[in-house]
């Protein structure tokens, strides 16, 4: 096990090395490989039917950074520059496009560049971003597959529900390996540096993913309710399962369509030389259709979800902690020592699961709070909004690498599943593998020995008990 903490140490730093290469790379390529801007008229943004001013949110919130004097006066003369519409200054008598005062556009091109890459270097609560998102990288990528291995390698645990949890598993591990790494990219230089197609494709498969994780939650709840609730109408397979999990990945597909056809990337300040550095990927339509679109978002893939998540769990909260009986089963049968154990068993899924909506719930709320308060108080951009959104960032892919922890922590199944993955000693496999084959046999003949001392001869047991203990989850 020592080996193997050493593996996860080193897969750690290599993981931050990676990412500190990458931001280190991508700011040194401020020079004239940058594409010249594709709009002349660099003071004005198009988006939609409209035109808007726009500055870079870091221009914005750099003149309360403590900088240097002459550095903070020429922010603040750009940011009252803009305010001003006066974006077009002549510069060695041409109309060459540039923001601010004439010191600040008669730099010359070596000074210029070294000015943008001091800028977008990464301040001291930025490497702090860096290091968590770090290692959220790494527990979600280790989680996230663990899960998979240990259903694939579990014959016992292919039930309907783990089928919806490794679903769930690998929209997570899908989000954190390509979507993580270019948003902190992005939160920390705020230059979108991968171009118009990956801006289109990472950001709607992101928004695809958070839309199938909501949805196998809920028909997580669902089918839940319907076991607990309805055990003997209760007819969920895994072949059904399969077929639900098809439909939810074509239902999200299809839901954010939209943002696949309007999203592209946007010069928000207009720099000299021909520099592509501050490119925001930002949808093209109006404010208006904005504002719609992620508050249909919050209705439907956050709010309404939960809404049904919370009442079907409720119902089932209240059905297995009601009495000690078997949902399925007459009142009046008193459970053997083996029931008992099941229904704890029960339980313990039920709280697991209500603990993966939980966390759900409370790590997507402050990013969808955030984008409605945006357009309806018209919040204006400050350190403080910045700080909420960049946490809010963290929130979102955090969830992504909770969900193994809690399956780790909540569920024996997975734990020792868990375990054995990192057992890499085929010793340590054995003497795993005989132990659950013991523990398994002895319950066995235990579960004969009261049978045989007349449980199932009762005459009010109902035979539909056993379909319901085979297909929920312990």
């Amino acid at each position: 096990m020592n080996f193997n903490l050493i593996k996860c140490i080193n897969s750690i730093v290599i993981v931050n090395l990676f990412l500190i290469n990458i931001i280190v790379c991508f700011e040194t390529k401020a020079n004239e490989e940058f594409a010249l801007y594709r709009d002349k008229d660099v003071a004005t943004v198009k988006v939609g039917d409209t035109e808007e001013k726009v500055l870079s949110v870091r221009f914005k919130r750099a003149v309360q950074r403590d900088r240097s004097a002459a550095r903070t006066a020429t922010l603040e003369d750009i940011d009252r520059k803009q305010s001003a519409n006066q974006s077009v200054i002549a510069v060695n008598g041409t109309d060459e496009p540039c923001v601010g005062s004439p010191e600040f556009c008669n730099l010359t091109k070596e000074e210029y560049v070294k000015m943008l890459q001091e800028y977008i270097y990464p301040q001291t609560y930025e490497w702090v971003l860096i290091g968590t998102h770090s290692a959220v990288f790494v527990i979600g990528l280790v989680g996230n597959a663990l899960v998979c291995i240990a259903v694939y390698r579990n014959h016992t645990m292919r039930t309907v529900t783990n089928y919806f949890i490794v679903n769930l598993a690998v929209a997570d591990f899908m989000v954190i390996l390509f979507c993580l790494p270019p948003t902190v990219l992005w939160d920390v230089t705020e230059t979108w540096f991968l171009g118009d197609a990956l801006c289109k494709i990472l950001l709607y498969f992101q928004s695809v993913s958070v839309t199938v994780s909501v949805l196998t939650l809920t028909f997580i709840s669902l089918d839940r309710w319907y076991a607990v609730c309805f055990p003997l109408e209760f007819k969920s397979t895994t072949g059904r399962a399969t077929t639900a999990i098809l439909i939810i990945w074509t239902v999200s597909l299809v839901f954010n369509a939209p943002e696949l056809a309007v999203l592209t990337t946007v010069q928000t300040v207009p720099l000299r030389f021909g520099l592509r550095l501050l490119v925001q990927c930002m949808p093209t339509w109006s404010a208006t259709s904005d504002l719609v679109w992620h508050v249909i978002k919050v209705l439907f893939i956050y709010t309404i979800p939960l809404l049904v998540m919370t009442v079907a769990y409720r119902q089932i909260v209240r059905v297995l902690w009601r009495a000690d009986n078997v949902p399925g089963q007459a009142e009046t049968v008193k459970l053997a020592t083996a029931e008992q154990s099941q229904l704890r068993s029960r339980r313990k899924a039920a709280k697991m699961l209500v603990a993966v909506v939980a966390m759900f719930a409370v790590c997507y709320f402050p990013v969808h709070l955030l984008s409605v308060l945006r357009y309806t108080l018209d919040m204006e951009q400050s350190d403080v909004v910045t700080c909420v959104a960049l946490l809010s960032h963290v929130m979102c892919y955090a969830n992504s690498a909770i969900n193994p922890l809690i399956y780790n922590f909540m569920s024996g199944k997975y734990r020792r599943e868990f375990r054995r993955a990192f057992c890499c000693s085929a010793q340590e496999h054995e003497a795993l593998t005989s132990s659950s084959r013991s523990r398994s046999a002895s319950r066995t003949a235990s579960r004969s020995k009261r049978l045989v001392g007349g449980y199932l001869c009762h005459p009010a047991a109902p035979a539909a008990g056993n379909a319901y203990r085979n297909t929920y989850m312990s």
